[in-house]
């Protein structure tokens, strides 16, 4: 059984592209667990590994086929913007939120660019 909470950070090819959650969630459409780790920073320890809403940080591109792609620069930084309280914060524990940072910052030093710090 996979860990649950901050999804260990990997190194990926990044991408500066436009960005849309709501739009790359879609695109996952009945995904499973194995997919939906690929796509995400964090899982909740107490939902369904095979469904969508038990996830949060989506930051990796989507292509139309449900196929999880790079990095995206733009959703790295605006997860850790919301770690550190923008658009009213995250709900995660406390103890993740190191983890997905991590996570989220492995991605930003992999396109070169240096992530803020977590507050």
């Amino acid at each position: 059984m996979a860990k649950r909470g901050p999804i260990r950070s990997h190194s990926t090819e990044t991408s500066g592209a436009s960005w849309s959650g709501n739009r790359m969630e879609t695109k996952l459409g009945d995904a499973k667990a194995r997919t939906l780790r690929r796509a995400y920073a964090w899982t909740d320890p107490g939902g369904d590994p095979d469904v969508k809403a038990s996830y949060k940080f989506i930051h990796h591109e989507v292509d139309s086929g449900g196929n999880v792609g790079a990095a995206n620069v733009r959703a790295c930084t605006s997860g850790i913007g919301v770690l550190n309280g923008a658009r009213g914060g995250s709900d995660i524990p406390a103890s993740d939120r190191q983890g997905v940072y991590r996570h989220l910052a492995r991605h930003l030093r992999d396109a070169g660019e240096e992530p803020a710090d977590l507050k």
